[in-house]
């Protein structure tokens, strides 16, 4: 007599349990990495979005702007271009207001937004930038993916929870990866 139970779709439980054990394998070695709690990479994620959505939900703010939003142990980073003094200070106005923003660092450039060319040539200086801190590892024991690594118009921003010999160390080896004409140190310090 069959059996009036569906049979389990045996490749798609295999593709869930995959997918599932990839994501916490993600996850687990980013936050086995990270010197933030879970809690609080989960925070910083949600506050990452709500800026983002507040900022764009001003209406003087549209599409001509461009304005890239990094949060990291609270510490919300603005880069990118505002076409006016007054859409940069919006901006900034705006990413204080959400819940659990403890500091805003604003880098929002006032000029027309990058093009495509400006934006791919930041994507690869913070491809160099992050292949430099992997290969030097400036600090032993360190691991490089704790360092946020965040670039416009040359200028290489460094986020990541880490005391100050370790930043200046991190600082040091992004000095020298050529393209690179400023490093902002936007860490939060352990010391």
């Amino acid at each position: 007599m069959p059996s009036t139970h569906p049979t389990p779709d045996a490749p798609r439980l295999l593709r869930t349990a995959t997918a599932a054990l990839l994501l916490a394998l993600v996850l687990g070695g980013c936050i086995v990495n990270d010197r933030r709690s879970a809690g609080t990479i989960l925070d910083d994620q949600s506050m990452e979005f709500r800026i983002i959505d507040a900022i764009y939900s001003e209406p003087e703010i549209d599409n001509r702007d461009h304005i890239k939003v990094e949060v990291y142990n609270r510490v919300a980073l603005l880069v990118g271009e505002a076409r006016t003094e007054a859409n940069r200070a919006t901006a900034e106005r705006v990413a204080g207001e959400v819940s659990y923003v403890d500091r805003v660092v604003n880098e929002l450039a006032v000029t027309e937004r990058d093009g495509a060319g400006g934006r791919a040539e930041n994507s690869w200086l913070t491809w160099k930038v992050n292949a430099a801190l992997t290969r030097e590892n400036p600090v032993p024991g360190i691991d490089s993916t704790r360092i946020q690594v965040v670039t416009a118009r040359n200028t290489v921003y460094l986020m990541g929870l880490v005391t100050r010999a370790e930043g200046d160390a991190v600082a040091e080896v992004v000095r020298n990866v050529g393209g690179v004409e400023k490093v902002v140190k936007v860490f939060s310090y352990m010391d």
